[in-house]
């Protein structure tokens, strides 16, 4: 078997993954494959002039066994000189607040920790131990969920500061090169459990494949494909520049584009995640006679105006009434929105604002909500004539139509007090040093 730090540098030669001068973060768990990779980049960094730390991030999943696992590697780098940085995350409780799976919660956290790290020390390069193993599990796995060109090019040597310099190399030849040098390393329970979807494909299917051919693997296959999907992506960013004018892009050129160049243009275009699904029905909608279509897609909305393409933000549905309490401090969540509402005991100074408001709590009638449009809602704004209905007042505003209707509206059983972006009923901003119930309207990021 061929030494695996020399093919590990011409690895990281190919991809320019290391330059002298550099410092690169080794992530490293304690397992196998991140003891490996500390060690060989260790080694090279003797040779090739970088310099070395590493960082650990502890999910604190497995109790013991994970503080273990830090304990493990605290160790192993300050036997070795080696700078560490260590972060910590409670990841089911996170996992829980987001509504997301432990496993990707688990891989934000730590990449979260990494990058934070990375950036203020001023590191070039940040390195994970994925190898040509993983490559072939993932690309296995979107293979049993369905995917396209994109998706057959597996994990990327490089993508950004992140680099993978084990990429090339079998788990065998990690294994190998461990039990030669010496290299220690910590169990993980998990990778036993086969409710894991990986786990079940490394157990399950790579062994068959292996059966079929020992030296199974997909690190050329990908390499290869990616260069037909940078291709493809490099048509698709041409063809935008050339046509892509004061953000509209015409329908017809677009129309008349092959469909792998079309697909990457409108995903381009979009600047959003958009599966396959999404592509192919935007791409049917060009067909339409419509003259004035619009879909709905993940975080944008497509528009036809005048044979052209344009975007507008992602329509805002509409959402339920939601009652604001007067004796107590609370934040509301509805339609992308929060709101932060509390008891003012005396108003004070001149308060005009679009966005957040001081109402007169003695003006209040019955209930105090925030809720959608509704019809008959009018306001008196300052500095203006008269009540107007809120359908006119978004008219002159500009609101497009679409998100009318995800405006958070501040009412009382009487009607409309307030509204995101128009303002507020000038009979019910207060008068300093009266009681006044206070609300800011923040957009939630996204």
């Amino acid at each position: 078997m061929s030494d695996l730090k020399a093919s590990v540098a011409a690895f990281c030669q190919k991809y320019a993954m290391l330059s002298p001068r550099d410092t690169v973060l080794a992530c490293v768990s304690g397992g196998a494959d991140s003891m490996c990779l500390l060690e060989v980049l260790r080694r090279l960094s003797a040779e090739m002039g970088f310099s070395l730390c590493a960082a650990h991030f502890n999910h604190n999943l497995r109790g013991a066994e994970s503080d273990g696992d830090e304990a493990f590697v605290r160790e192993y780098c300050d036997t070795l000189g080696i700078p560490l940085y260590v972060g910590s995350g409670d990841v089911a409780a996170e996992a829980k607040r987001r509504s997301k799976g432990i496993e990707e919660t688990a891989r934000a956290l730590r990449y979260a920790f990494f990058f934070k790290i990375a950036g203020e020390r001023d590191i070039a390069r940040v390195a994970t131990a994925h190898n040509a193993d993983d490559n072939l599990e993932t690309v296995l796995m979107r293979i049993s969920r369905g995917t396209g060109l994109r998706g057959l090019c597996g994990i990327p040597p490089v993508s950004g500061r992140l680099i993978r310099p084990l990429l090339g190399a079998t788990r065998a030849q990690i294994e190998e090169f461990n039990r030669e040098n010496g290299v220690p390393h910590r169990e993980d329970s998990t990778n036993a459990a086969d409710e894991y979807s990986r786990n079940l494909l490394r157990h399950a299917a790579v062994p068959v494949l292996r059966r079929l051919n020992p030296a199974v693997n997909v690190t050329e296959m990908t390499g290869l494909l990616r260069r037909d999907e940078e291709f493809l992506t490099g048509l698709a960013r041409d063809f935008l520049r050339e046509n892509l004018s004061g953000g509209a892009l015409p329908l017809d050129a677009l129309a008349a584009l092959p469909f792998p160049v079309a697909s990457r243009a409108v995903r381009l275009f979009c600047g959003t995640e958009l599966d396959a699904g999404h592509v192919e029905a935007l791409l049917r909608q060009l067909e339409s006679p419509d003259p004035a279509w619009s879909l709905s897609l993940p975080g944008v909305t497509v528009r036809r105006e005048y044979g052209a393409l344009r975007l507008g933000k992602a329509e805002r549905s509409t959402f339920e009434r939601v009652e604001i309490p007067l004796d107590r401090r609370v934040i509301i969540e509805a339609a992308g929105f929060a709101a932060i509402c509390e008891n003012i005991v005396n108003a004070s100074g001149i308060y005009n604002s679009l966005t957040s408001f001081l109402i007169k709590r003695d003006k209040i009638v019955g209930k105090l909500s925030l809720r959608p449009r509704a019809p008959g809602d009018r306001l008196r704004l300052p500095g203006k004539p008269g009540s107007r209905s809120l359908k006119k007042l978004l008219i002159d505003k500009r609101i497009p139509r679409h998100l009318r209707d995800g405006l958070p509206v501040v009412a009382d059983e009487a009607g409309a007090i307030a509204v995101y972006g128009l303002g507020e009923d000038v009979s019910f901003i207060p008068a300093p040093g009266e009681p006044a119930i206070k609300i800011e309207i923040h957009e939630k990021e996204k």
